[in-house]
């Protein structure tokens, strides 16, 4: 993985066989990032989705071994008792321009990972909440 420091916070390119969720992580304890809002694109070849199914109260997970393009990654990374957590979604395309989506237990890099991480001040923070098993942004400007 490669980082550039920006304006807006950091780039990172990952290379090859780099896993992403776990990339995040590691550049997060790295950096002392304990929130942020990411954006990215570039190629899979193995990704885990899931749908959450509010009712069973579980995700239903999906592996596509298969290389896929990364049209749209985006989500947060905040902290979940006290270490990060990225927290990412993803719109993948097959080699006929179908697409799959949905949250992105595991990405690993075919070619090029490109993510943008616009950090922001202060801490945010997940924790659970009354109406799922879900530990949710536990925001400070709530009802």
């Amino acid at each position: 993985m490669h980082i550039q420091e920006t304006s807006f916070g950091h780039v990172l390119a990952l290379e090859p066989g780099d896993e992403l969720i776990r990339s995040l992580i590691e550049f997060a304890r790295h950096r002392e990032v304990d929130a942020a809002v990411l954006a990215g694109l570039g190629s899979v070849k193995g990704t885990e989705l899931g749908f959450y199914h509010l009712a069973r109260q579980e995700y239903e997970r999906h592996r596509f071994d298969e290389p896929l393009e990364a049209c749209s990654l985006t989500g947060n990374i905040a902290l979940l008792d006290g270490e990060p957590f990225p927290h990412v979604h993803g719109v993948f395309s097959r080699p006929d321009c179908t697409t799959i989506g949905g949250h992105v237990f595991e990405a690993v890099c075919a070619v090029t990972l490109e993510i943008a991480v616009y950090r922001t001040e202060g801490a945010l923070v997940r924790g659970p909440v009354d109406y799922c098993n879900l530990k949710l942004l536990r925001l400070e400007d709530r009802p």
